[in-house]
């Protein structure tokens, strides 16, 4: 990475104190690469931490979705809904939770029966503490004991919300552009137009647009989702900029500079979000000016492109939480049939238990099949 003298956004030098190691892709959603030569850590906290929160925030559905990885913490559990309207959390390791608790007590002469449902098992420990509070002859070690998960599979799609905007998440896609720009050696000041705009909260001229007039991905990989940010500079034609693309689904064009005179750059970083591996894809950098135009000025969307791009990207993803929630109940399984015969961790399974401990795992995982069945997720002999 190439290391400037001077903040990109206030030109203060930068040190060893003030130098922030900037992300170009924001590991909110999945990036890794870092540059320490273009911003300070004022700039970055006043301005660059609130641009990328928006960004993460608007597409955080397909972080969690994805159950990608970050740095600081999970991607933030948020309220999905189906198309019946039915709410659920969706949590960061693929599985929902009801939007609300519930508590009922109904009193059956004499005795009082209480049926309690918990977004967590956590919170059901609470409830159930709560409840002995009020009933001292309540027997929570019993209660505790036999607290266990119950598993639902969603049978009706959840709407997705496939937009992304507004001035911060825009600013968030101009900074990711430049930053590897400066990642790439090129001077912050052949770089107006992005400076103009992270700048000045109240420019009308917006320099990118959403691009699905063509495939800018020459070899798109038919089975994996992908973050990438490419740089063209050409002195001949004045031109430095750069395509994004995150999830695979949304895809913009940044225009950097329009009187660019540097040295002749076509360069790329691309990252699977979900291990941060290189994946090797190339970028169309024979664009015709017309195109470009037409997507600065707002005109870049096709909506059969666009269909086409949310075509390949969310069947990817689905797969992926398939893939998840086919892991996750093969482990509630196992455990399930652990805690029933009293197999400790990392315990041999004794052989004269095998049928037994394969029965106890099938309560857990016949649901998940039959649902699969149900959902036409796989083909009948």
């Amino acid at each position: 990475m190439t290391a400037s003298k001077k903040c990109a956004l206030c030109e203060l030098p930068l040190s060893g104190k003030n130098r922030s190691k900037e992300h170009i892709i924001p590991n909110a959603i999945g990036g890794r690469k870092k540059t320490t030569g273009f911003i300070c850590n004022a700039c970055n906290n006043k301005r660059g931490e609130n641009w990328d929160s928006e960004l993460a925030k608007q597409l955080n559905w397909f972080s969690l979705a994805l159950g990608i990885s970050r740095e600081r913490g999970e991607s933030p559990k948020q309220i999905v809904q189906t198309v019946e309207g039915e709410k659920y959390w969706l949590l960061n390791d693929g599985s929902f939770t009801p939007e609300k608790s519930s508590y009922l007590e109904e009193d059956l002469g004499g005795k009082i029966k209480i049926n309690l449902t918990a977004k967590t098992i956590e919170e059901a420990k609470r409830r159930i503490k709560g409840i002995a509070r009020k009933y001292p002859k309540f027997d929570v070690k019993k209660v505790l004991s036999e607290l266990e998960v119950k598993t639902d599979f969603l049978d009706t799609p959840l709407c997705v919300n496939l937009s992304l905007g507004g001035p911060d998440a825009g600013r968030s896609l101009v900074k990711t552009a430049f930053a590897f720009a400066s990642a790439c050696g090129v001077a912050h000041g052949e770089c107006g137009k992005a400076i103009q705009y992270l700048l000045d909260e109240s420019i009308e001229d917006i320099p990118f647009g959403f691009s699905y007039l063509s495939d800018f991905i020459q070899n798109r990989p038919k089975d994996k989702i992908f973050h990438c940010v490419s740089l063209h500079g050409d002195p001949k034609t004045k031109m430095l900029w750069s395509y994004i693309e995150y999830f695979g689904n949304f895809r913009i064009v940044v225009l950097l500079s329009d009187s660019y005179s540097g040295k002749f750059i076509n360069e790329i970083y691309s990252v699977d979000p979900l291990d941060g591996s290189s994946v090797g894809v190339r970028v169309r950098s024979d664009v015709s000016a017309e195109e470009l135009a037409l997507i600065w000025s707002g005109n870049g969307l096709n909506h059969e492109n666009y269909k086409a791009a949310a075509d390949y990207a969310l069947p990817i993803i689905h797969e992926r939480g398939r893939s998840r929630t086919l892991d996750r109940t093969v482990q509630e399984g196992f455990d399930h049939a652990a805690k029933q015969l009293g197999v400790k961790k990392d315990e041999v399974i004794p052989k004269e238990k095998a049928a037994e401990f394969t029965a106890f795992m099938m309560e857990k995982i016949s649901p998940y099949i039959e649902h699969l069945v149900q959902s036409s997720h796989i083909n009948e002999p």
